[in-house]
């Protein structure tokens, strides 16, 4: 009895040292090849190889980081950003782990996660990358022509100013003051005085907060005042909202609640958006968004890199509604008359390292108010600047 169990321990023995002997070799077979490739530059070789060797059970630090070296110099950014987060996951010491996570969120546009990291660097890496706690982050000027093709519907105009703060590491805060402008005529109005005359002067304000929960999670909300006058009546519109992200390399997940009036009804949005980027990087992405306010819609858009410095967009938003928000309450739709559809197309144009282009083009088509079978559409045209600090 005892000889039969002192020869399976050894056989246990024997085949753990087999084993370990094999992983040691295996760890020794990657590290030379994987050192062999970065010296030679072979990124995408090196990358594909260090991803097939971590898929087959072979992953230790020094192979992660020369794939997510890899990655980043062919500009695979997600790539890159998953290999580094599971080196500093196991080692949060680790100083070019977590200054590659921040320049990989950083070159995502993941601003909010890019500041969580950038907390942590070393002060002489916040000196050379001129980061500061608290600064102005960025302005941004933006105007919109609106032309209805229906005679009771005058050219409309928007304007918004806005600018954004850090005020910390982890928290910023956007605000925005805008203007719309529209002369209307709508007998249909009964509780309107002088409803063929009807000066529309709308003033908002904006405010959203952004805090960085932790490197994947972060957490949103604000607020956005509306004061609407229509002749004799003015629409005092306050709309509160809160929301929550959750990052990945490649998706992001965002959920979003919002609750207060529009022109005096009640109004209540639940919002939920799915953000990815196939390449690892923003040369191509997909924004899919479902909404439901005062009816379901959904909203798409497309967006791709046609240079280093342009990228065009298209985007179309099903689903009839009259009140809607977009791009977390920053925008607030409350048309007397329904939209059937929205469509347009966007460029972004980087005229310096710091300033961006942008011109859009909308198509709507709409229900006139009161109405079943009264359309008309609207053009839209938009300019914007926006300046980064």
């Amino acid at each position: 009895m005892y000889t039969k169990r002192i020869l399976i321990a050894m056989i246990g023995c024997l085949l753990f040292i087999q084993t370990n002997a094999q992983e040691v070799a295996a760890m020794a077979a990657a590290d030379n090849k994987s050192l062999a490739l970065y010296n030679a530059a072979q990124w995408k070789e090196l990358m594909k190889f260090g991803k097939a060797e971590i898929a087959k059970g072979v992953d230790f630090p020094i192979l992660r980081m020369r794939t997510g070296y890899a990655a980043f110099m062919i500009g695979n950014f997600s790539q890159s950003l998953l290999q580094y987060k599971k080196v500093l996951d196991g080692d949060a010491e680790n100083a070019v782990a977590l200054y590659y996570v921040y320049l990989n969120n950083l070159y995502l546009n993941n601003i909010t996660q890019a500041r969580y990291y950038a907390a942590k660097l070393p002060d002489e890496t916040k000196a050379s990358e001129a980061l500061r706690a608290t600064k102005i982050a960025g302005v941004q000027l933006e105007s919109s022509y609106k032309i209805p093709g229906d005679s009771t519907r005058k050219n409309g105009f928007y304007i918004r100013a806005g600018i954004n703060v850090q005020l910390g590491y982890r928290l910023e805060l956007q605000q925005s003051l805008a203007s719309y402008n529209q002369d209307i005529s709508e007998p249909r109005l009964l509780l309107i005085r002088d409803n063929r005359h009807i000066a529309i002067r709308q003033n908002e304000y904006y405010g959203k907060l952004i805090y960085a929960a932790t490197g994947s999670i972060a957490l949103l909300g604000g607020y956005h005042y509306l004061n609407t006058p229509f002749n004799n009546i003015i629409y005092k519109n306050s709309i509160g909202f809160a929301g929550i992200q959750y990052n990945t390399p490649y998706v992001h997940l965002k959920a979003m609640a919002s609750f207060g009036k529009v022109t005096d009804t009640t109004y209540t949005q639940y919002d939920g958006t799915v953000t990815v980027y196939p390449l690892g990087n923003t040369k191509l992405y997909n924004i899919t968004r479902a909404a439901y306010g005062d009816n379901f819609t959904l909203s798409n858009i497309l967006g791709y890199g046609i240079t280093k410095k342009i990228w065009l967009e298209g985007n179309i938003t099903v689903g009839k509604f009259t009140s809607l928000l977009e791009n977390d309450g920053l925008y607030v739709f409350n048309d007397i008359d329904q939209k059937q559809i929205k469509a347009g197309g966007s460029i972004y144009a980087l005229l310096g390292k710091n300033l961006t282009l942008t011109l859009n083009y909308t198509f709507e088509q709409k229900l006139k108010y009161k109405t079943t079978n009264i359309y008309f559409y609207q053009h839209s045209l938009n300019g914007g600047l926006s300046w980064k600090f």
